[in-house]
């Protein structure tokens, strides 16, 4: 299992705790979210790389045809971070508004290391999103070289949100081979995202790393909160107790 810490490009002041923690093994990689008019420069290291496309909260959204070409501007400028820093893969959200729509759109978008992540079915704000489920997944990506970055919050949510079991639920995006996985915790009460620490919400950790352990990619990026915004301890943590249930799994 490949364990990724996720960091914003505008957190330069981590760099040297997460090169750190890549060379003491703690962490394989980086998934770094780009963040508009942030600089590359600090981040041009020789260390695994996965690319996060800037997502609604920056006016990013594939489903909203209004903001088709802010939408595709950001993504050819992440494209091009990802090329810079190699990156394995660049993730972006499947978002809301008209499937339809961002089908077509990501046709325009010709990348082979896009994978599209799957949404809870009400956004933050309220927002009726797409690729909440796998049948809408399968649609976006199509039969090309696209694949699925399976965060498994955002399933669980989905499933609160259908009021069906989100085991049966998550297997069936695991259907879909996921390349990334993100983790987080949260509560099985309610339907919007929470993104909490390992162990501090009601989520079964042996299910979803077994889901992780009998996949092809295992690669987990960690997406939990930090106390300190100036420390990794917390990213640590958490990837200490999904390293402990993994081995479990």
């Amino acid at each position: 299992m490949k364990f990724g810490l996720k960091l914003w490009s505008i957190n330069t002041d981590l760099i040297d705790q997460a090169v750190h923690l890549i060379d003491e093994k703690v962490f394989d990689y980086i998934e770094l979210m780009v963040i508009p008019d942030s600089e590359i420069k600090p981040f041009l290291l020789d260390v695994p790389y996965i690319i996060h496309i800037p997502h609604e909260k920056f006016g990013v959204n594939i489903g909203d045809p209004a903001a088709k070409e802010f939408t595709l501007q950001k993504i050819n400028e992440s494209i091009t971070w990802g090329d810079k820093l190699n990156a394995k893969y660049l993730i972006l959200h499947a978002g809301h508004g008209s499937i339809q729509h961002a089908t077509d759109l990501l046709r325009e978008v010709s990348d082979s290391r896009l994978l599209i992540e799957n949404m809870p079915k009400v956004g933050l704000g309220g927002e009726a999103m797409i690729g909440y489920s796998p049948a809408q997944i399968e649609e976006m990506i199509g039969d090309g070289d696209m694949g699925l970055c399976l965060d498994f919050g955002h399933a669980v949510k989905a499933a609160v949100s259908l009021g069906v079991d989100y085991k049966e639920y998550v297997n069936g995006f695991v259907g879909l081979e996921p390349r990334v996985f993100h983790v987080s915790d949260g509560w099985l009460s309610g339907e919007r995202d929470e993104h909490l620490g390992i162990g501090e919400g009601e989520y079964d950790f042996g299910f979803l790393m077994e889901c992780v352990v009998s996949s092809k990619s295992k690669m987990v990026t960690v997406e939990t909160p930090r106390s300190v915004q100036e420390s990794l301890a917390d990213d640590m943590q958490n990837v200490n107790a999904l390293s402990d249930i993994s081995c479990q799994a």
